[in-house]
């Protein structure tokens, strides 16, 4: 239908383009040219296809006719129970052949009988089926095959030129979404139908997958093929969901939290017992609670003795005192020169003595030399070249002209200028300045390099420590000094043992022994009747500090550097005696001063 409208259009247009050329613009006719009868060639041709065209479209309705009536077996209704007369279907047909016109009823009455064909094709379809299980005969191969879910059009489009489609190729033709109305999608044989097909494809697929080819089982076309292990397919097993149960996160994180809190209070405890010196106790006491068993073997004879145990000695054979695996050989080994032990006690070489005359002179060489690398830099290019160095004695040689015209100007400059350099004088002295951290790192390692030449040891015997400035500058200065030891607080007489290098001893040897006046009155005792109710006199006349012992030791016997108190002679002994110099305590108590 729609190509005939289409031809009736084209034709419309030409007869119009026709009717115009033979026409003049006035209206009047033309007589007839080369041109015209091209034209009347051209109207014959296309009658000739009309006329080829209506025969074709009638060969073609009376196959499709055919086509039905083989298809259902209902025969085709008459005139009277079609309910249009053959005089009004002769009526409504057009004059001309070519030009059929669109019949409303004709259409509704063939969309009636297709929706019916297709009913009894699915039924009869269904009866098929249920006939082929129970052991009845197909039908008959002269019943055209129709694919319920296919309009005829789809299956002559699929075909090609107007030629149906072939039953091998049905499995083929899937119904689409144009083809298949809603009251099929919404029958539930098409929806099982469906889920069939669905389903059998992945079956088909795991069975290519899981099935295994003779080449790979047979031994000798595969040597790899071992027949004792079974062949399983790789089972792909879904993973469920797993929420996390309420809290969890939170029980988490109380737990860092109290970890946290429980590493700050050990931290906590720690840190207060290094201040307390409590550590420092404990560990003596365990290093003296355990001692480690001697050895079976010492360690210089293991490399002799084959069984590792002193109980063979008398037999030769588990000696090793010969042969390529005994550390005894006829080769001398020559060892390792070990420096003597007051070698790097020894001070340092000092340099040669030098006059004024010769500082200045050497002083002199290095300036000038630093002066022409500089100006040779310069001179290549490296570095620019400095302004000149303006002062008020070469102001009128070096500014000439500017001078003369406008000399305060010039003036007020120039003095400028040398503030300027003045203050960057100044700044560079502050830079270079060290601050008091430097300080205190430089002084630390010089006391450290001081130490590794030796640890210098002293022992000082107090009469009282009754004033607090005494004990304050004691424990200052050994802090400062970085020094180790202990300073014993004692009703009768107050001991102090300090370790460290030669130059922090000899400072503090001076502070102790000259720079602090021991007679001084305690001003700032509260209350002198306590005092003395501990044995440490109101009047400190009498009070003076000595110098027990001085000598050097092989290591520290302290770790740092802490203050005991002690009610009396015993608690001072053992504090020494945790670290190992109980001795100390008797010097000191032993001691006269015979001068």
């Amino acid at each position: 239908m729609v190509t005939d409208s289409r031809k009736r259009a084209l034709d419309e247009e030409v007869d119009s383009l026709s009717s115009k050329k033979h026409k003049a613009p006035d209206g009047s006719p033309v007589a007839s040219s080369p041109s015209s009868r091209t034209n009347d060639i051209l109207e014959k041709a296309k009658a000739i296809a009309r006329a080829k065209a209506a025969a074709a479209a009638k060969a073609m309705a009376a196959k499709q006719a055919q086509m039905r009536t083989v298809a259902s077996p209902t025969p085709p209704q008459s005139a009277s129970e079609s309910g249009t007369p053959t005089s009004s279907r002769e009526a409504s047909a057009p004059a001309d052949s070519s030009r059929p016109v669109i019949n409303t009823k004709e259409l509704l009455a063939q969309i009636a009988e297709r929706k019916a064909r297709i009913a009894a094709a699915t039924a009869g379809r269904g009866s098929a089926s249920s006939q082929s299980s129970s052991g009845r005969a197909p039908p008959s191969a002269n019943t055209s095959f129709r694919h319920p879910m296919l309009d005829d059009s789809e299956l002559k489009a699929r075909g090609g030129l107007n030629v149906g489609v072939h039953p091998a190729l049905l499995n083929d033709a899937q119904p689409t979404s144009s083809s298949v109305n809603k009251r099929q999608l919404m029958t539930p044989k098409f929806a099982t139908t469906m889920a069939n097909t669905k389903k059998q494809a992945p079956k088909k697929q795991l069975e290519l997958l899981t099935k295994v080819s003779e080449d790979e089982t047979d031994p000798t076309k595969n040597p790899y093929f071992d027949p004792d292990l079974e062949a399983r397919p790789k089972e792909r097993h879904r993973r469920a969901l797993e929420f996390n149960t309420k809290g969890k996160y939170i029980e988490l994180a109380n737990e860092l939290r109290t970890q946290a809190r429980l590493e700050e209070l050990k931290k906590r405890i720690q840190e207060s017992s290094k201040k307390a010196g409590l550590d420092e106790e404990l560990d003596v006491a365990d290093m003296a609670m355990k001692r480690e068993p001697p050895p079976d073997v010492e360690w210089w004879d293991q490399p002799l003795l084959a069984n590792k145990a002193y109980d063979g000695l008398d037999d030769d054979s588990q000696l090793k005192l010969d042969g390529t695996d005994s550390v005894i050989t006829i080769y001398v080994q020559h060892p390792i020169p070990i420096n003597a032990p007051w070698e790097k006690n020894a001070p340092a070489v000092k340099p040669p003595y030098l006059t004024k005359k010769e500082l200045k002179r050497i002083r002199k060489t290095d300036r000038a030399e630093s002066h022409k690398d500089k100006q040779d830099r310069i001179r290549l290019g490296l570095d620019p070249a400095p302004p000149p160095k303006v002062k008020l004695s070469n102001l009128m040689s070096v500014l000439t002209n500017e001078a003369i015209k406008d000399p305060t100007l010039v003036e007020a400059r120039v003095r400028r200028e040398m503030e300027e350099r003045r203050q960057k004088h100044l700044q560079d002295n502050l830079d270079r300045k060290l601050s008091q951290e430097q300080k205190h790192e430089k002084l630390k390692e010089k006391l450290q390099q001081d130490e590794k030449r030796g640890i210098i040891c002293a022992i000082f015997r107090i009469g009282s420590l009754a004033n607090p400035q005494h004990s304050y500058k004691i424990n200052v200065n050994a802090r400062e000094l970085d020094l180790t030891g202990v300073t014993i607080v004692n009703p009768k007489f107050n001991v102090v043992v300090v370790e460290g290098g030669s130059r922090a001893i000899r400072l503090y040897k001076k502070l102790l022994l000259a720079r602090i006046d021991w007679a001084r009155d305690a001003q700032s005792i509260s209350n002198p009747n306590e005092a003395a109710s501990n044995g440490q006199q109101a009047n400190m006349s009498d009070n003076k500090c000595e110098l027990v012992w001085e000598g050097e030791l092989k290591q520290h016997q302290f770790k740092r550097w802490n203050v005991r108190t002690t009610e009396n002679e015993a608690e001072a002994r053992e504090i020494l005696e945790r670290s190992h110099v109980p001795q100390y305590w008797n010097l000191a108590k032993n001691w006269k001063n015979d001068l």
